[in-house]
C-alpha cells in the first residue's frame, strides 16, 4: 500500500480552516477544500473518516489550550471553597472570566470556530457537555459551600447565556477594546447576581434550617 504524502497535510489544514470558519461547519464544502488545498477529495478522506473528523482535528491544539489555562481558576474555586466567602467566590469567577477573555482576544479565531462555527458537528456536543459540566460543578460547588443546593435549572439557564456572549462577542466582530469594555459590562452584571445567590444561600443555611426558598433553592432539601 503506498503511504500517504504528508506534505499535504498543511495545505489541507489550512484550506478546511478557513472554509469552517468562512462557512461553519454545516454548510462547509470538502469539495471547495479539496480544491482549494489543490487535492482531491480523496484526499482528505484518507486522511480524515467525514468531514467531522476532519473539523475536530482543527480543534486539538486548541482544546489543550484550554485545558491549560483554566488550571489557576481551578485553584481559586478551591480557595473560596474553603473560604466559604462571597468575595473570594466572585474572584474565581472573575479569574474564569478573564481567562474566557483571553481566549477570546489570543485565539479568537478558535473561539469562532468553537463558539460560533460547530452547529451540527460532534464539536457542538462537546460544547453542550461543557455547559453540562460546567452547571453540574457550579451545583455541586455552592452545595458543599452552603449545604444548599441552587436551582438547577437557573444555574443551567445562566451558564447557557454565559456562553452565548461568548457567541455574541464574536459574532460582532468587536476590536479588542470594546470587547473588554462589553465584556466588563457583562461581568459587573453577573457579579452582582452571584453576590446575591451567595447571600441567599447563606442566610438560608444559616436561619431556615434546610428549608427551601425559592426561586433559587430547589425543593429538595
Amino acid at each position: 500500500m503506498a503511504s500517504k504524502d504528508h506534505s499535504l497535510d498543511s495545505g489541507i489544514a489550512q484550506a478546511a480552516y478557513k472554509e469552517f470558519l468562512t462557512c461553519g461547519f454545516q454548510k462547509a464544502s470538502l469539495h471547495k477544500i479539496a480544491e482549494n488545498a489543490g487535492v482531491t477529495t480523496g484526499a482528505i478522506y484518507t486522511r480524515y473518516q467525514n468531514k467531522d473528523a476532519l473539523f475536530v482535528s482543527l480543534l486539538q491544539g486548541f482544546f489543550k489550550t484550554m485545558e491549560e489555562l483554566f488550571s489557576p481558576a481551578e485553584q481559586e474555586y478551591e480557595r473560596a471553597r474553603k473560604s466559604a466567602r462571597a468575595e473570594d467566590i466572585i474572584r474565581a469567577i472573575n479569574v474564569e472570566e478573564g481567562i474566557y477573555f483571553r481566549l477570546l482576544t489570543e485565539h479568537y479565531d478558535d473561539c469562532t470556530l468553537f463558539f460560533s462555527r460547530s452547529d451540527g458537528s460532534s464539536v457542538e456536543r462537546m460544547l453542550k457537555e461543557l455547559m453540562e459540566r460546567k452547571t453540574k460543578q457550579t451545583i455541586d460547588f455552592f452545595t458543599e459551600v452552603y449545604g444548599k443546593a441552587p436551582n438547577e435549572d437557573a444555574i443551567r439557564l445562566l451558564m447557557g447565556s454565559q456562553f452565548w456572549y461568548f457567541r455574541q462577542l464574536l459574532d460582532e466582530h468587536l476590536e479588542e477594546n470594546q470587547m473588554f469594555a462589553c465584556l466588563r459590562s457583562i461581568l459587573d452584571f453577573f457579579n452582582a447576581g452571584w453576590r446575591q445567590l451567595c447571600d441567599t444561600l447563606k442566610q438560608t443555611a444559616e436561619s431556615f434550617g434546610g428549608l427551601p426558598l425559592r426561586p433559587f433553592l430547589t425543593a429538595s432539601s
